[in-house]
């Protein structure tokens, strides 16, 4: 469902513009604009069941492998072929060509400026943007509607919004790396295009007291959020195969899924993404605490909509919606109030 590939952008459009301020979210790595990403939890062993003493005892702990870090993306140095796009411009077909976009959007921008750029969108980098645009067309072909350098091209207008964000995440990450202690010399081999000169300037920044400033304000931002999402770097494109995988194993052993009962599609991934399925009882749930008194809301606000009398007329407000009403109720404010803040999520919204 186009719809559905087109939220992939959610956690890009959502919360990249605080990243940088937030300190970024490495539990969750932004891997869409490419760069150094270690392994996920690694658990293998050495093959053998070893003490610290070499005694073999099988109940002994065992020695894990040192965990490999990822090579860094690379811009690819060829030109892939996209066949189909969506309504918001965001590449679909070929999927397997789609799903590597934003890594080299993210190649594009580390490639092309410095670390300490900012605002890419401002009139003041508008030759830098037009640089990164040949560059998108030179590493893609897109349908001919979309074989230009406009802006207004809406490939070109979420491309430049995804250069952004990527440059956004990038700052981030090499923030969080300098904040855990590591010396330039470990930084840069994750990072081979990152300028030592650069970096330092970029640390001494990092230092300032505006810098600090705009962390705590990330850190403000964040805490309006109803908990965290799960998605994964992948987005909403990414779980979706996943979902419908753990549907299927649901309805394979006679068990509901409860999210199904959520016709609206935005109220559902927005609550499903927050919980995970628990592989042993085949139950979702979920450790936060803010998200089930959310869902709480959300059922009254459900049961609420349905019992209303379909002739009655409701508000013609945008933001008067089920959603919306959930949302002020769980933060003690009154139903019918306009958000206090939002984000956009591509195909939804939100």
């Amino acid at each position: 469902m186009e719809v559905e590939a087109e939220a992939e952008a959610e956690a890009e459009e959502v919360a990249a513009a605080r990243r940088m301020s937030e300190g970024g979210e490495e539990d969750e790595p932004t891997t869409t604009d490419g760069g150094d990403h270690t392994a996920g939890n690694d658990t293998t062993t050495d093959g053998s069941d070893r003490t610290d003493d070499g005694s073999g005892n099988p109940a002994a702990k065992k020695k894990k492998n040192r965990r490999k870090d990822r090579k860094p993306t690379m811009l690819a140095n060829t030109t892939d072929e996209i066949t189909k796009v969506s309504e918001s411009g965001l590449p679909l077909e070929p999927a397997d060509v789609a799903a590597r976009y934003g890594m080299q959007l993210g190649c594009i921008v580390r490639e092309s400026m410095s670390i300490n750029t900012k605002h890419l969108r401002s009139e003041a980098n508008e030759s830098l943007v037009d640089n990164c645009l040949t560059k998108l067309h030179r590493r893609y072909t897109f349908p001919t509607e979309y074989k230009n350098m406009s802006k207004s091209n809406k490939v070109n207008k979420l491309a430049i919004t995804k250069m952004s964000n990527a440059l956004s995440s990038w700052r981030s990450r090499v923030k969080n790396k300098i904040e855990k202690g590591e010396i330039w010399e470990k930084i840069s081999r994750g990072e081979p295009m990152l300028d030592e000169a650069e970096f330092e300037i970029f640390k001494a920044e990092m230092a300032s007291d505006e810098a600090k400033s705009w962390t705590e304000w990330g850190q403000q931002m964040r805490d309006l959020n109803i908990g965290v999402h799960r998605l994964g770097s992948g987005g909403y494109r990414g779980k979706l195969p996943i979902w419908e995988a753990e549907d299927a194993e649901l309805e394979r052993l006679g068990k509901p899924n409860p999210w199904l009962k959520i016709q609206d599609l935005q109220l559902r991934y927005f609550v499903w993404a927050r919980y995970y399925l628990d592989k042993a009882t085949m139950e979702f749930v979920t450790d936060d605490d803010d998200v089930r008194k959310f869902e709480e809301k959300l059922d009254e606000e459900l049961a609420a909509a349905c019992a209303e009398d379909s002739s009655s007329q409701g508000s013609t407000e945008p933001w008067d919606m089920t959603f919306n009403r959930a949302t002020n109720a769980y933060k003690k404010r009154p139903k019918f109030e306009p958000p206090t803040s939002a984000g956009h999520v591509s195909g939804f919204g939100l």
